[in-house]
């Protein structure tokens, strides 16, 4: 998983990418604990990461309260988002 910051989030958006992004804290346990199941899962979409804290207003506007928070995108529209870690079998793009 790649690490993206928010104005790189904000561009695949504006490109209208197909992603999931994985929304953390580096202090949070489920976090870590949902990257060995993403590691699971295969999929034909990138899997992106960004760190709530490092840009508290862009998480906000995102809608992000809690983490983790897993927010699916197709053609740059956030279709889905999950909230709290999930086993691999239940994500899907």
């Amino acid at each position: 998983m790649e690490q993206l910051t928010s104005s790189q989030i904000q561009e695949k958006i504006n490109n209208g990418e197909d992603f999931i992004l994985k929304m953390y804290a580096t202090w949070c346990g489920p976090c870590k604990q949902l990257t060995e199941e993403l590691k699971k899962i295969t999929t034909d979409v990138s899997i992106y990461e960004f760190d709530v804290e490092s840009d508290i207003n862009f998480s906000k506007s995102l809608g992000v309260r809690n983490v983790p928070v897993l927010k699916f995108y197709k053609e740059g529209v956030d279709t889905h988002t999950m909230v709290g870690l999930k086993p691999a079998q239940t994500v899907s793009s």
